[in-house]
């Protein structure tokens, strides 16, 4: 995330914030800066490979293959020549047994069941890889499983917001610490499934939280795992709403019937219909097409050099993202919620 385009956009950000303060007089030493980037570019890039490992040999374990970007990987790899262990909520489910159907007689994708909110579920996959795994060993975990919640604070249940966290951040702690030892071995990958959404919080609060806090352990064990030879990278993806699935279309009725009294008195249903046509509008003009983050997904995997993080995202969503995470607050507030 912090390469090149940050670089561009942390300067762009600090130049708004500057424009707004010294009457845009900024521009007489940003443009020496920027004219400044091709020499960047080169320092960055220097004596990076676009070499790639073999895989023959190797596995990797992906959580969340009923559909999205997990069904999409399970696939790709397996046609790249990985050992696939394809984890699914549903191993009886619709997306399970396409991928069942993908493999036909081959020995090298495997469909089991797990849900990563269970200790035991959990156990039991490891013990399956443990008994299944080819000559070199787990290379990769790719932590993919999640779900969204979408809503103001006040709208959200306590036992909501702790099944979003235990998925989409207990859930990738407690497969990575399972499977740790078995990815030392092999000094291979662990990767982060997060989001542009950890930085733009809008309506999806708890969901924003989950991958925030994703983002900060996926640094913390890159910088921990470097001794061991372990790489670790995060994933950012955009809008993918409509290649995942991951966000269907919201009603008034789902909120408004499950409000209290006083809830309801808070919030109108005009400020209700607002709100809906806006997740949902952002749902529309979400991607369709999940290559290019199966594309980045497949680099951490299989560069010698992957890197730390991958944003997939619109230039909009880029611009966003750097904004959110350089501007004061200040003018964050009035970016995002004005």
């Amino acid at each position: 995330m912090f390469g090149i385009p940050s670089f561009f956009l942390f300067f762009f950000a600090l130049s708004m914030a500057l424009g707004l303060i010294n009457d845009w007089s900024y521009l007489l030493w940003v443009a020496p800066l920027l004219g400044l980037l091709p020499v960047w570019r080169k320092i960055a890039f220097f004596g990076a490979s676009d070499k790639r490992i073999a895989v023959a040999g190797k596995a990797v374990l992906i959580t969340g293959c009923d559909t999205g970007f997990g069904h999409s990987l399970a696939l790709r790899l397996f046609s790249l020549g990985f050992t696939v262990f394809a984890t699914c909520l549903f191993p009886d489910g619709e997306g399970a047994q396409r991928l069942r159907q993908e493999a036909g007689s081959s020995c090298r994708l495997h469909v089991l069941k797990l849900d990563v909110t269970q200790d035991q579920d959990v156990a039991e996959a490891k013990e399956f890889v443990l008994k299944n795994m080819p000559e070199n060993g787990l290379w990769g975990l790719v932590n993919n499983a999640g779900i969204m919640l979408v809503g103001p604070i006040e709208w959200i249940s306590f036992d909501e917001c702790k099944n979003v966290i235990d998925v989409n951040l207990l859930g990738s702690i407690r497969t990575t610490l399972t499977f740790l030892p078995l990815i030392k071995k092999s000094q291979g990958r662990l990767i982060f499934m997060s989001s542009t959404f950890a930085f733009i919080e809008r309506g999806n609060i708890f969901y924003s939280l989950s991958k925030n806090a994703l983002e900060k352990y996926g640094d913390m064990l890159r910088h921990e795992l470097k001794k061991f030879g372990v790489k670790v990278s995060l994933i950012e993806p955009g809008n993918y709403a409509l290649a995942t699935n991951i966000m269907p279309l919201h009603t008034i009725e789902q909120f408004w019937n499950k409000f209290d009294e006083e809830t309801k008195a808070s919030y109108s249903k005009t400020y209700l219909q607002s709100f809906v046509s806006y997740m949902n509008n952002q749902r529309n003009n979400g991607m369709h097409d999940s290559k290019e983050v199966i594309d980045a997904i497949t680099d951490a995997l299989l560069s010698q050099r992957p890197k730390a993080r991958y944003l997939v995202a619109t230039f909009r969503e880029k611009f966003l993202t750097y904004a959110s995470y350089y501007l004061p607050g200040f003018l964050k507030d009035l970016l995002f919620f004005a």
